[in-house]
């Protein structure tokens, strides 16, 4: 976190630098919180403009509404009450003695209320950062903001250092002291911002709701806002994903080799794969296969050869689908707003036929082929073609990978890059990628955009 001085206000910081479960840390810019900047001097409502917010979130019911807000009446504010006043008629204030207490009845109460705040903050636009505040910063502000921390992983001893700090900003301690003995201790017990407050808070909604994402999901938010205020404090905006598709979507690498091995057996020969047998780029490389079987066969007769060649091929391609968890990341790329695409080095008749035969056609908005552009992977050709067919910059996209040509040509396009190697390609040999996974059902397509999106974003 990073405090910030806006004069008048005593509470203000900005969310950056928080380690998270993805591996970077939380970007700066994209999201602070303060108390509210009625009392803001000059100066102060200079600063508070100059940060460019998107979105001014301001949680504080009607009752508190005594002077006007600095930015009434601009397009940027918003005030969305965390106070649910129908659900709040249900609460016992006796049953409810220390804020620990208070804040687990806000969350069980205020799910509504909660839900249309953070969908403000989904939907804010992406380039610009959030500004929220209720009275003090502390108390509405800081389960909103316990929340987002706890959606993105990070530790429960930074939420809890984020939380503390309040206290100290506004002064809780000194202003206590001044009071009697009675009210100083009621004041205490319901302003300190203690670590166990917090804590209590968050088990309250991993033991009664099964965690943070289930608690939101309870309060009316999609995967495609959860992804949004996630990608909001980790990665950079990503719009469209696009996959490469031999030995990526649908393992044709391995029938390809099959095919080769089960030629070579049919002149009682065996085929061994050397290091260079693949080029690496999915460009066609049979007429270098056959010329190597054609000096070891006398008679070669290449017409045969391929017409019982591909004819294994295609049987073994009948019962083909995709690979272990890409059908779900597809259809997950659609629950989240993204726009699935392809770029591959292979004819667009091939890819076609193979997504056809699976009924898969519809759940890509594009298709770049290899016989549409001059040059192969890596040449970023077919990624670029890709682009242009999506409307989008490089630094929109992410791309999924399966070999290193395929990671170089995505990342001279511009784009994060996520690598899922096939049956016949070492995982070392992809580091240049933002993020390699074993399989696509490893993580969510969300937690996989996020681990890789974090170096676009600088993180």
């Amino acid at each position: 976190m990073t405090d910030l001085d806006w004069n008048g206000c005593l509470n203000t910081r900005d969310l950056a630098g928080f380690s998270t479960r993805y591996g970077g840390v939380t970007r700066g810019g994209t999201m602070i919180r303060t108390d509210s900047p009625d009392k803001l001097d000059a100066a102060g409502r200079a600063a508070l403009r100059g940060v460019g917010a998107g979105l001014v979130l301001d949680l504080r019911s009607d009752w508190e509404m005594t002077r006007t807000h600095p930015l009434e009446g601009v397009a940027e504010y918003r005030r969305i009450p965390w106070i649910d006043p129908v659900r709040d008629k249900e609460r016992v204030p006796a049953d409810e003695p220390l804020l620990g207490d208070i804040y687990r009845g806000s969350l069980d109460r205020n799910q509504g209320q909660i839900g249309a705040a953070l969908r403000a903050v989904a939907s804010a636009p992406e380039d610009r950062p959030v500004v929220v505040h209720c009275k003090s910063g502390k108390d509405r502000t800081g389960l909103l903001v316990a929340l987002l921390l706890d959606l993105i992983g990070v530790p429960r001893d930074q939420i809890v250092a984020d939380y503390v700090v309040s206290e100290v900003r506004l002064g809780v301690l000194e202003r206590a002291a001044g009071l009697p003995a009675e009210e100083r201790e009621r004041a205490l017990l319901l302003s300190r911002t203690l670590p166990e407050t917090i804590t209590a808070a968050l088990d309250h909604v991993d033991e009664r709701y099964g965690g943070v994402r289930s608690y939101l999901e309870l309060c009316g938010l999609t995967a495609g806002e959860l992804h949004r205020l996630a990608m909001r404090l980790v990665g950079s905006p990503v719009e469209a994903v696009v996959f490469d598709f031999d030995g990526l979507l649908m393992d044709t690498e391995t029938t390809l080799v099959k095919s080769w091995q089960f030629e070579w057996a049919q002149h009682g020969l065996e085929l061994e794969l050397a290091d260079d047998f693949w080029p690496g780029h999915g460009g066609d490389t049979k007429d270098a296969r056959y010329a190597q079987l054609a000096a070891l066969v006398p008679d070669f007769d290449r017409e045969v050869s391929q017409a019982r060649r591909t004819a294994y091929r295609d049987s073994l391609h009948e019962d083909l689908d995709f690979r272990p968890g890409i059908r779900d990341w597809l259809l997950e790329a659609r629950e989240l707003g993204l726009r699935p695409a392809i770029a591959s080095s292979s004819e667009r008749s091939w890819v076609i036929g193979h997504l056809e035969r699976v009924g898969a056609l519809d759940l890509f908005d594009v298709i770049a082929a290899g016989d549409e552009v001059d040059g192969h992977k890596p040449d970023p050709a077919v990624y670029l073609l890709a682009l242009e067919r999506l409307g989008l910059s490089g630094s929109a996209t992410a791309a999924v990978e399966d070999t290193p040509h395929g990671v170089e040509a995505a990342t001279a396009a511009g784009m994060a890059t996520i690598a899922i190697p096939n049956p016949y390609v070492r995982a070392a040999a992809l580091s240049a990628a933002d993020l390699t996974l074993g399989s696509a059902g490893e993580l969510t397509l969300s937690d996989a955009l996020l681990a890789a999106s974090r170096r676009n974003a600088g993180v």
